[in-house]
């Protein structure tokens, strides 16, 4: 598995029950494609806690772009 550079929030694709990517964020949910069972790992700091439900939203429509390419990106990118 390859690690991440710190990040404050990472989206990364779950493979096999286990994320792609490792990362060292302490905190994560888990975050499912509407369109198939694809499955992806939001990580995220303390200091994001606060924005998560924002944070929630840009995973659902980052997952949901992802599924026109076939999910075939590890991790995908969440700007705030």
């Amino acid at each position: 598995m390859k690690t991440t550079n710190a990040m404050a929030v990472s989206l990364i694709k779950i493979v096999n029950g286990m994320p792609a990517i490792s990362d060292t964020l302490p905190n994560h949910q888990t975050t499912k494609c509407p369109k198939c069972e694809q499955t992806y790992r939001l990580a995220y700091t303390d200091d994001e806690w606060h924005k998560l439900s924002a944070w929630l939203g840009k995973a659902t429509r980052a997952v949901r772009e992802s599924h026109k390419i076939r999910h075939d990106a590890t991790a995908l990118e969440l700007r705030w």
